[in-house]
């Protein structure tokens, strides 16, 4: 038979048991959310070497200073000089923006956060879009299964710290177009100058259209190719 003090002492040890559950559960869920955040940095741009980036129309009073603690790079500049200024050196950049106009003056640009990071990677990739090539003509109503996409590309590497890259993806856009490509080598060799990537196409297009070829490169942008006839 279970008496009074039996029965507090296991009360006692079940509500315990549930406040070290819970502060274990909390703890795990602080830890998992701290190692997601480190592993999914958000940058305002992923670029190449030696590549300037757009910010658009901005305003004469507005001040910048860009800074790359690891390459010892460190810059000022005022208003729309940020649209010409080259990333020369690969790592990572902290560029601060400064408005110095009152509040109650009007910008003639967008509103920028007092502080971004941009991505600076060491290769640069380059589709040669004049001389894409297509294994079968595409017509409508078609179902293909191994039509084949070549086309060529220059690659540049700043340092050869990298020596392969996942294949760039393709997707192909248009009015009732359901067409699948898929690189044909999963990897691609980082070395200075040209090569040809493969893709294998399957799929049909059902309905008359203009198709659109977007292809990825290393940063995670998208090099646009339109075909120039119409898919009847």
């Amino acid at each position: 038979m279970i008496n009074n003090n039996q029965l507090i002492n296991s009360k006692s040890n079940v509500s315990g048991m549930k406040t070290i559950l819970k502060c274990s559960l909390f703890f795990a869920l602080i830890i998992g959310s701290f190692n997601a955040v480190a592993q999914s940095k958000q940058f305002y741009k992923v670029i190449s070497f030696d590549e300037k980036i757009d910010f658009g129309n901005v305003d004469a009073s507005a001040k910048w200073t860009i800074n790359n603690m690891g390459a010892k790079v460190f810059a000022s500049l005022n208003g729309k000089q940020i649209n010409d200024y080259v990333f020369q050196q690969t790592g990572e950049y902290e560029i601060q923006f400064l408005e110095t106009k009152k509040h109650n003056e009007e910008c003639s640009h967008p509103m920028f956060p007092d502080k971004i990071t941009v991505k600076v990677n060491p290769v640069k990739l380059t589709f040669n879009f004049s001389k894409i090539e297509f294994s079968e003509k595409i017509e409508r109503g078609r179902n293909y299964e191994n039509l084949i996409i070549t086309v060529p590309v220059t690659i540049t590497s700043k340092n050869n710290s990298i020596s392969k890259l996942p294949a760039p993806g393709l997707s192909i856009a248009g009015i009732g177009v359901e067409l699948k490509a898929e690189p044909m080598n999963n990897d691609v060799e980082v070395r200075n100058g040209d090569q040809v990537l493969k893709y294998k196409v399957s799929g049909m297009v059902k309905e008359q259209s203009y198709l659109m070829f977007d292809f990825s490169d290393f940063n995670g942008g998208v090099q646009t190719y339109n075909l120039p006839q119409i898919i009847n």
